[in-house]
């Protein structure tokens, strides 16, 4: 993974493998009931994860069991400790708490669908996955009048982003680092 969050929290590429091989396989059991998983085919060259805030729900229990769901999660991650220790496990899941989307709070009330993950394989870069991927999801949020968000680590992805209408919203700055996480919206 090149995503500069994942190498400032793992500096070691081959840590950061096998440590996020553990964390994504909990990371999607946690958000898949409130997601959708999209693949720009069977051979899964893309693959695009959105978080739709409508499945999630807004009552204390929808909270408290996505809370739940958090805590279970790092418990299913503890095997990552063999790789990066206790204390590891615990500084990478304080930074990713730094760089939530605590943000999509200025959105108030209005339904959204966050684009969380998006990965190209490295060899499929720049064939139009990404569009094939983003303009359907687009298309999808314009007809519903459901704002379609993301958040990107690196500062190459937002004029990508750009392009597809998405704006900038807000940049967050991570504490003792030069990481920012940029918020994007598209809301036409």
């Amino acid at each position: 993974m090149e995503d500069p969050l994942y190498r400032f929290i793992l500096p070691d590429q081959r840590t950061r493998l096998n440590v996020l091989r553990i964390f994504f396989r909990n990371y999607l059991d946690m958000l898949y009931p409130y997601s959708n998983l999209y693949a720009s085919s069977t051979r899964l060259e893309g693959v695009m994860l959105v978080f739709y805030s409508e499945k999630f729900g807004s009552s204390k229990i929808a909270q408290l069991n996505y809370w739940r769901k958090i805590a279970f999660a790092i418990l299913k991650s503890l095997p990552a400790c063999k790789y990066i220790g206790v204390k590891g496990l615990f500084r990478g899941v304080s930074i990713l708490r730094s760089m939530s989307s605590a943000w999509l709070s200025m959105l108030e009330d209005r339904p959204y669908a966050h684009m969380d993950m998006l990965v190209v394989q490295k060899q499929y870069r720049g064939t139009g996955l990404v569009t094939k991927m983003i303009m359907p999801l687009i298309d999808e949020c314009s007809s519903r009048d459901v704002a379609c968000t993301l958040e990107t680590q690196n500062p190459n992805n937002v004029p990508l982003y750009g392009r597809y209408g998405f704006e900038l919203v807000d940049t967050i700055k991570m504490t003792d680092s030069e990481l920012e996480q940029y918020c994007m919206v598209y809301n036409r």
